[in-house]
């Protein structure tokens, strides 16, 4: 798995642990509800989900690390200045 889960997973949980409470607050939903359960192992999942699918850490294709590059070659040279 690439990027960070267990940061994923820190963090989800606590978006979701103090998601209950703040709805629960602002009267979205009541004390005795289930969700109140179910928003830290939905943050989990949330959590896991987004460590593997953002783009953290250094990644470097070949097609831009070539573009920052530029020509290496005379031959290559020559037919950049042509384009």
């Amino acid at each position: 798995m690439k990027g960070r889960p267990i940061l994923g997973v820190i963090s989800g949980f606590m978006f979701g642990l103090f998601l209950g409470p703040t709805l629960f607050m602002w009267g979205v939903i009541p004390l005795h509800s289930e969700l109140m359960w179910i928003l830290p192992l939905l943050g989990i999942v949330l959590g896991l989900v987004m460590a593997w699918w953002a783009p953290f850490g250094r990644k470097t294709s070949t097609a831009s690390a070539e573009a920052m590059s530029g020509p290496s070659t005379p031959a290559e040279n020559d037919q950049a200045d042509d384009a």
